[in-house]
């Protein structure tokens, strides 16, 4: 599993790794105590690229596992929607 946590309303891991084309899973840990955030994945390195993974909202402290499905290889940036600038970069290898 990949793991993902957040904290003071950013993301701690800036830059993750995950699998290509195979399903895996995130383990968020929202470290924030009644703030909501979520993991939304685009492709490419900016929020224009296509939405492929959207996990759910939550309020911390709280650890979700996300499924995620099967990512190209490439780029892609993950971001919490609630949180403008909240974001980091993934690579799928």
């Amino acid at each position: 599993n990949v793991l993902i946590s957040a904290f003071g309303v950013k993301f701690e891991q800036t830059e993750v790794d995950v699998p290509a084309a195979a399903p895996f899973k995130i383990d968020f840990d929202n470290k924030d105590p009644g703030t909501p955030h979520n993991i939304v994945i685009h492709e490419g390195v900016d929020k224009s690229g296509t939405v492929v993974f959207t996990g759910e909202t939550f309020n911390g402290v709280a650890v979700k596992v996300y499924d995620v499905p099967a990512l190209a290889a490439g780029p892609y940036l993950f971001e919490c929607t609630i949180h403008p600038g909240m974001e980091g970069s993934m690579t799928a290898e």
